[in-house]
């Protein structure tokens, strides 16, 4: 498969006009081939249209209301054939399988709830081990932070040790691994700033076939210019 860009962002709503605009126009300008969007906030028969010149192909997880919304976008250069697709009702997750350029993949995009994430994140990855086939990038809104020692700026987790041990040995059931931390190691670097809590976190991950890591050119964590507008 030829090189592939891939961006993952909670875009906090896009039902407004305004907000619509501002998030096409960072896609645009990023030029993203496959895009994770998490909290679209569409609803069911209420999806706005996308400029099909710079995006090829949508697909859509809503809710009944103006909550919550996951989407997979793929870029104009991109051919997918998608074989299989599961769709959460509540908005939560949305899987993807088919191929790009023959090259068997598995999408899969999730936005965690705020509470009982560990055990909804075990069965949502469960979940996908059944259903995935081939290469499988992983990414969302986790709310969850994997790795308090690195990936807070309390070095505190709001869950226990039991449980985040269960979150790790689903994701090592699935085989992959967090781009982001094997390329950045050491480094500290945040998605989420919690103002009640005065705290710096990465709850947003991108996760990537095992295999398929030496062929990974580069991961950032770069700066939203999406307002919080919903």
């Amino acid at each position: 498969m030829a090189e592939v860009k891939v961006l993952t962002l909670n875009v906090n709503g896009m039902n407004i006009p305004q907000k619509h605009s501002q998030v096409y126009h960072m896609l645009r300008k990023d030029c993203a081939d496959l895009i994770y969007l998490q909290e679209t906030h569409f609803r069911h028969m209420h999806i706005p249209n996308i400029n099909s010149k710079c995006f090829s192909m949508w697909f859509h997880s809503t809710h009944t209301s103006a909550s919550r919304g996951v989407s997979i976008g793929f870029g104009k250069n991109i051919l997918f054939t998608l074989a299989a697709k599961i769709s959460d009702p509540e908005g939560r997750f949305l899987f993807l399988k088919g191929k790009i350029s023959n090259t068997q993949i598995t999408l899969a995009n999730l936005y965690a709830p705020n509470k009982n994430q560990t055990k909804w994140l075990v069965q949502v990855l469960n979940s996908i081990k059944v259903f995935a086939e081939g290469l499988l990038i992983l990414g969302g809104d986790l709310n969850l932070i994997l790795d308090p020692t690195k990936d807070t700026t309390s070095k505190l987790c709001s869950i226990s040790w039991r449980q985040h041990r269960k979150v790790q040995l689903a994701l090592r059931d699935l085989s992959v691994s967090d781009i982001w931390r094997i390329l950045h190691s050491d480094k500290r670097d945040y998605t989420y700033h919690s103002r009640a809590h005065n705290t710096y976190q990465r709850l947003d991950y991108l996760f990537l076939s095992n295999g398929c890591m030496p062929a990974v050119l580069d991961a950032r964590i770069g700066v939203s210019v999406v307002s919080l507008i919903s």
